[in-house]
């Protein structure tokens, strides 16, 4: 049997919740539980911190579920009291997200997703391309742990540009297998699938055997991906050496 909440556990899980609740755009549920103590919340120290969430929206960001676990956390006591909190030292976190289809769709054809998507450069039998994706994408989720996705992209060499519709299939990364791009194909000029595919494997290769990624600041290394239901789930290892503002 579980040892109750001490007062001042319940006092930070409440308060973290609001500063949460306030900094989402929309939440059906936000969750937060923490173990410490008077003396070391005094000093910023919590020994572990979780966080639950259902139906969250920011920046047009949707997330049907999202749980975070953190072990020993360090936070600059003044940081708390002007609701952005700020870490005295790095973190360690374990997340686990749940995606609908329909909420992946809405993500990847977000004004906010599509700022960060790059022109990816490859190699396709030994001339320099670039492949840059345009929307609308949509993506499916299959049986097999397969995922289908379609959109629109232009392909640019030295010489011209061509704009192409492309179907590509995937497999996502699971405990024992790397993540697998199974088909690409593209219309018009279909002959390109071959050696674009290769390409694109080669650079999907070089992404994931990287040991992480990062983004804004966050170290982070994506376990698993699994398809159930119509929904993604995935869970994610993730190093901070600050907190991003919300």
């Amino acid at each position: 049997m579980s040892e109750p909440s001490r007062p001042e556990e319940n006092v930070f899980s409440e308060f973290a919740k609001v500063v949460l609740g306030t900094q989402l755009d929309e939440f059906r549920k936000v969750a937060v539980s923490a173990r410490t103590n008077l003396i070391k919340l005094f000093q910023g120290e919590v020994e572990d911190i979780s966080f639950q969430g259902r139906n969250i929206v920011k920046d047009e960001i949707q997330i049907q579920e999202v749980e975070v676990q953190t072990d020993q956390i360090s936070i600059d006591p003044l940081s708390i009291l002007l609701g952005k909190v700020r870490l005295s030292e790095p973190i360690d976190s374990h997340m686990r997200l749940v995606l609908s289809e329909d909420n992946l769709n809405q993500n990847m054809n977000s004004d906010y997703i599509q700022g960060f998507l790059k022109p990816i450069q490859l190699n396709v039998e030994g001339e320099t391309v670039s492949l840059e994706l345009k929307p609308p994408f949509s993506i499916r989720l299959l049986n097999n742990n397969k995922m289908r996705f379609t959109g629109n992209a232009t392909i640019r060499t030295t010489k011209d540009a061509e704009n192409m519709a492309f179907t590509s299939v995937i497999c996502p990364r699971t405990d024992t297998k790397p993540v697998r791009l199974e088909t690409f194909c593209c219309t018009p000029n279909d002959g390109r699938s071959i050696p674009f595919m290769i390409s694109l494997m080669q650079w999907m290769q070089s992404l994931v055997s990287q040991p992480y990624q990062e983004f804004e600041g966050i170290a982070f290394q994506v376990k698993s991906l699994l398809i159930e239901n119509k929904e993604l789930i995935t869970e994610v290892e993730i190093h901070a050496a600050q907190i991003p503002d919300l």
